[in-house]
C-alpha cells in the first residue's frame, strides 16, 4: 500500500513539473521550488521527528477479565475488560483465551485454548471493554469458566 502511495505522488509530481515546463520557464521554476520545499519539509519531518518504537514489556502490566460468554453456532463471544497498569501505552497484546473445567476441590483444567493478537492502543492507566470471538473447536466442550491470559505485550517506548 505504501508503494502505491509513493508511486502515485511521484507520478503526480512528474505530471505537475511537465505541465509547468510546457507553460513556460517561470511557472516551471516556481513549481520546482514548491516541490523542493515540500519535499525537504517532508524529509525533515521523517528524519528528525521522534518515532514511537514498540518494545516488549512485562505481561503482568496488563490485566484481563471475562464477564460474560455468549455461544453462537461458530464462535464463543467473550466480553470483559482489559486494563493497562503499566507506565507506557500498550500497542499490541497477545492473549490466550482458555475454556476451563473447574471440578470441586481440584485445580482447573484447560479444555480448549485459542491464541489471539489484540492490536489496540491502551494508554497508561487506561481500561477498555474487551470483546473476543473465539472459534468453536471440532469437539464439543463444556466449559464452566473462561479466562483470557496475557502472554506477550508490546508497549510504545518513549
Amino acid at each position: 500500500m505504501r508503494f502505491l502511495l509513493v508511486l502515485t505522488v511521484t507520478v503526480a509530481v512528474v505530471v505537475l513539473l511537465w505541465g509547468s515546463w510546457q507553460a513556460g520557464r517561470k511557472p516551471f521554476y516556481l513549481v520546482l521550488a514548491g516541490v523542493a520545499l515540500a519535499g525537504s519539509i517532508f524529509l525533515g519531518a521523517m528524519l528528525f521527528t521522534d518515532q514511537e518504537r514498540r518494545v516488549p514489556t512485562d505481561p503482568e502490566t496488563v490485566e484481563t477479565s471475562i464477564n460474560s460468554v455468549h455461544e453462537t453456532e461458530t464462535t464463543y463471544r467473550l466480553r470483559g475488560e482489559i486494563i493497562n497498569r503499566g507506565e507506557n501505552a500498550v500497542a499490541r497484546t497477545e492473549i490466550m483465551a482458555e475454556a476451563l473445567s473447574c471440578p470441586p476441590a481440584k485445580a482447573c483444567e484447560v479444555l480448549y485454548g485459542e491464541r489471539m493478537t489484540l492490536s489496540m492502543h491502551i494508554p497508561a492507566g487506561g481500561r477498555y471493554p474487551l470483546n473476543l470471538s473465539v472459534p468453536r473447536p471440532d469437539r464439543e466442550i463444556q466449559a464452566e469458566r473462561w479466562r483470557a491470559r496475557v502472554l506477550r505485550v508490546e508497549a510504545y517506548d518513549r
